[in-house]
């Protein structure tokens, strides 16, 4: 865990009144302590993201919990997809060909 200041030096485009509207909009969502906020390796590469979405590519700040709920929304499909290929591939041979053909047949609709 890491505090805000460290944070912010971490990323130099940073600004904190940026960050606190983040955190004030739910798009970072650290821990907080008597001491202030404190940020895990989760919450900084969600900052490293928000950044490189709102200075480098321009995203106003208003896109960013739309834009980051999609994000989540992919990563989370990613997850199911690559735990739905393990329990294919732990199938006997001809389940696994039953679902490749069905797979087949439905992208050809």
């Amino acid at each position: 865990m890491i505090k805000e200041g460290d944070l912010i030096a971490q990323f130099t485009r940073l600004e904190r009144h940026v960050l606190l509207t983040w955190i004030e909009e739910g798009v970072i969502a650290p821990h907080r302590d008597e001491t202030g906020y404190l940020f895990d390796s989760i919450d900084s590469a969600r900052v490293a993201l928000a950044c490189d979405l709102h200075y480098g590519m321009g995203l106003e700040h208003a896109s960013l919990p739309v834009i980051l709920s999609l994000i989540d929304q992919l990563h989370d499909a990613r997850h199911q997809l690559r735990a739905l290929t393990r329990a294919v591939a732990e199938q006997p041979d001809t389940i696994q060909q039953d679902i490749t053909l069905r797979i087949e047949r439905t992208g050809r609709k």
